[in-house]
């Protein structure tokens, strides 16, 4: 009997990784290739649905290839990929626009009239999340006020992975975690809010409707067949969105597990069975693969983001010595970065680039550098980065901690667990254990997998995942870096109370 395989992707911001697993999510083959971003005007970001959708059909086709495999014996397809987006379609379900990018701020202003008044207390109640300027519901209302014309073309608001599903099945379709991110979901009827929408003047019956995670929802037709490589009539499953599948590839999916994914956005979430939030300060209240839990989550909007804003803006040079030792440029930077002390000399970085969400709802918080010496180096600059995006994440985990979520490690996953040295700093910096994951890169992709091989029949829920995702390393915080960086912890808290109001006050400058 022939061997049986499953097919997943993440659908990321910068690119789509394709996999082709084994049942029991073993990595047979992976294959990646990126897509662009684009940036009309300042604040403003914008992907193109139907590139992200050939890519993905691209990395599908040459996956199967390269890891010589019949598409007779691939038995489930399933798609994660990057969350709050905003993409508008018509009846065909042709996109109206580009997708509006989650890096998306255009919507400031949508964002700010939804925080007056008690809309704030109100959507909390009706779905546990309170939405900031780069969250869908603002961008939905940019759309109506803004673009009225197109309004009344669009038939549905899909995000990302929305529309690579219909590409695929022709079915319009979401799940029960991609209808949470929308913030316009009843967490606990698992359905869409009419109050909500109610109360913010948007059409329920512009939202996709929403199936569980880890079920069939249709069947790769004959043009998309054409397209991926795949068989006409090979079976689909719902997966999840991005926050969800980390949750699950970093094998955190048993109650009270956390994990921390260090990529372009960066987050700490945590598996629970009973739906919690911090009505103040809300994190992510999102559904869970298992239909009977919830991931409350603290997100950082530039972690990985800022670290590859400072390799772009900054480090064209060290690119170029890169290129001539063969190595990537992260790797001159680690390099670079072990040189120097912890703190940088303080030295120290603020990684708030387009604003931040979590632990505050701040439109309008910017990034940079405080403590500038003559004596600094570029490595002190790269390590400084570094070390604001721990700062940062310890901020998050200690706001989690006063909410009654407790945890001293985290299975971690993503594109910085690559480094040989920023794993051990956020360690240092917050204390945790980090137990890095076995192939912390496809992580999404291999819970994508494996909430197949659930749909299939082949495991029984998500909690079935975690037996099977191995621990490469353990990071243990070193004790001697831990006062110089308490120290400089309470500084970086400083800076943002101090600089607030004037992040406000250039917003407001002509």
């Amino acid at each position: 009997m022939a061997k049986k395989y499953i097919i997943a992707h993440d659908s990321g911001t910068g690119g789509d990784k394709a996999v082709i697993t084994d049942l029991k999510g073993k990595v047979i083959h992976s294959t990646y290739k990126e897509y662009g971003l684009s940036y009309p005007q300042a604040e403003w970001v914008d992907q193109d649905p139907d590139e992200i959708w050939q890519t993905v059909a691209y990395t599908n086709r040459l996956v199967i290839q390269e890891a010589g495999i019949d598409p007779a014996d691939i038995l489930g397809v399933g798609i994660s990929a990057q969350m709050f987006n905003t993409l508008p379609v018509d009846e065909t379900i042709k996109p109206i626009t580009p997708m509006l990018s989650w890096l998306d701020l255009r919507s400031i202003k949508q964002a700010e009239r939804i925080l007056q008044g008690d809309n704030p207390s109100k959507l909390f109640k009706y779905t546990g999340n309170i939405p900031t300027a780069k969250d869908v519901i603002p961008k939905i209302l940019w759309l109506k006020e803004e673009r009225p014309e197109l309004w009344e073309r669009t038939a549905y608001l899909f995000d990302c992975k929305e529309y690579i599903l219909f590409k695929l099945t022709g079915k319009v379709v979401t799940d029960w975690m991609g209808a949470s991110a929308y913030f316009l979901f009843d967490p606990q009827k698992k359905e869409w809010s009419q109050a909500a929408c109610d109360l913010l003047g948007i059409p329920s019956e512009k939202l996709p409707p929403a199936l569980p995670c880890a079920k069939v929802i249709g069947e790769v037709t004959d043009e998309a067949a054409k397209l991926t490589g795949l068989l006409p009539g090979t079976p689909v499953v719902n997966c999840a969105g991005d926050v969800a599948v980390a949750q699950s590839g970093a094998g955190a999916n048993q109650t009270g597990k956390a994990h921390l994914c260090i990529g372009t956005a960066t987050w700490v979430g945590i598996s629970v069975d009973e739906f919690r939030n911090d009505p103040q300060k809300p994190f992510w209240g999102l559904s869970h693969i298992h239909p009977e839990k919830w991931i409350i989550a603290g997100e950082m909007e530039t972690g990985g983001g800022a670290l590859m804003w400072f390799r772009d803006a900054l480090c064209k040079e060290e690119g170029r010595q890169a290129a001539d030792s063969e190595i990537s440029t992260y790797e001159l930077l680690n390099r670079m970065v072990e040189t120097v002390p912890p703190g940088s000399d303080k030295l120290i970085f603020l990684p708030w680039l387009t604003g931040e969400r979590a632990p505050v709802l701040d439109h309008y918080a910017r990034g940079g550098f405080v403590g500038i010496s003559m004596g600094n180096t570029k490595g002190h600059f790269a390590r400084a980065v570094m070390e604001g995006v721990a700062y940062h994440v310890r901020w998050i985990c200690e706001a989690m901690n006063k909410i009654g979520f407790q945890f001293d490690r985290v299975n971690a996953i993503g594109g910085g667990c690559k480094s040989a040295i920023w794993p051990q700093i956020i360690s240092d910096v917050t204390g945790l254990e980090l137990h890095i994951v076995e192939h912390p890169l496809e992580a999404g992709s291999m819970a994508a997998a494996l909430t197949v091989a659930i749909g299939m029949g082949i495991y029984k829920s998500a909690d079935d995942m975690d037996d099977l995702i191995g621990i490469g390393k353990i990071i243990r915080p070193i004790d001697a870096h831990r006062k110089r960086y308490d120290d400089l912890y309470k500084t970086y808290r400083t800076l943002y109370d101090v600089l607030s109001p004037v992040y406000q006050n250039l917003y407001e400058m002509e």
